[in-house]
């Protein structure tokens, strides 16, 4: 029970990363994919719309870490070992996006041109979310010794190209409500770029069944609720993006993504690396699960609240 407990905690601080975190990512790709007159002022709604908070939403996937780490010590080194190309590339995306947000906010100039730091700011967002989509291809496949060679896997592009776009989906979401409040004129653009990213979204999870592995698709009726309340939750989204009621939008298009995440993991139990390693045969010790278990949980507790008052605040803000 400790052992499934911990895998819940571990699916549910990946669900917050991917729908706080991925819209920070996405709203990267909206920075590099800016155009037209109104180019500069998307780019301050986008930098002004993830700058108080981009940098705690990297604690979701820290404590995704850590319960892997002391729930899963095998699972975390087949990790370290069999998805070090991609995981590295996503590390390395990680730093050198935080590194040219700082740079390009506040640098003024004096580590280089700031524009050159958009530049590194907005394809390191691109680069993370698409190679921890193939890190994810990797666990379902259990390709872990391929190396770099996962990334020229189809069904790996295509996970990362689904995280990819799933981000850009959601940050368009977000963005419509924070243009909303500040820059009205903004909103038309990123109404249709949400629509564009649930349509490539869209296409490219259809596009996924069919290359399924079989460690998947013999399961895959576990995940079709989670399916069918992900294209439900993402026709929703479009409708209220219509009758302009974003803050309603914004919950719908998380459950539209989370509930991709947790089709996966539905499909995948009890294997967590596809013909490698299980649940029970991955686990620590039953006193180290125990442990690790209430240590989660009293984390969670304190956690929580804080980062929720944490977005509260900073929502307040008048821009």
């Amino acid at each position: 029970m400790s052992a499934t407990g911990i895998l819940i905690v571990i699916i549910l601080a990946l669900s917050a990363y991917l729908v706080l975190g991925g819209a920070d990512f996405g709203g990267g790709i909206w920075d590099l994919l800016a155009y037209g007159r109104t180019a500069d002022d998307q780019r301050t709604l986008i930098s002004r719309s993830i700058g108080p908070v981009w940098e705690a939403n990297h604690v979701w996937l820290i404590l995704a870490l850590v319960a892997t780490f002391s729930g899963f010590p095998q699972v975390y080194e087949e990790i370290g070992r069999g998805l070090a190309v991609p995981v590295a590339f996503a590390l390395i995306g990680i730093v050198l996006r935080g590194a040219a947000y700082v740079y390009k906010s506040y640098g003024d100039g004096a580590a280089g041109p700031d524009h050159l730091w958009g530049r590194v700011f907005a394809v390191a967002s691109a680069v993370t979310p698409y190679m921890l989509g193939v890190a994810a291809a990797g666990l379902a496949t259990g390709r872990l010794d391929k190396g770099a060679g996962l990334l020229a896997d189809p069904f790996a592009a295509l996970t990362g190209g689904l995280a990819l776009a799933s981000t850009a989906f959601l940050a368009a979401v977000y963005l419509c409500h924070d243009a909303a409040k500040s820059a009205p004129g903004l909103v038309p653009i990123f109404r249709r770029r949400a629509l564009g990213g649930a349509i490539v979204a869209g296409a490219l999870a259809l596009a996924l069944l069919p290359s399924l592995p079989s460690g998947l698709d013999n399961h895959l009726g576990r995940a079709a609720p989670f399916i069918g309340i992900s294209a439900a939750a993402g026709v929703a989204t479009l409708i209220l993006l219509w009758r302009r009621e974003f803050r309603a939008a914004r919950a719908t298009a998380a459950l539209a993504v989370a509930t991709i995440l947790w089709g996966w993991a539905a499909a995948q139990y009890p294997a967590i690396i596809i013909g490698h390693l299980t649940v029970d045969s991955a686990s620590a010790t039953p006193a180290t699960l125990r442990a690790t278990f209430a240590v989660l949980v009293a984390g969670l507790v304190l956690l929580a609240p804080g980062i929720l008052y944490l977005f509260r605040v900073f929502s307040r803000t008048e821009p």
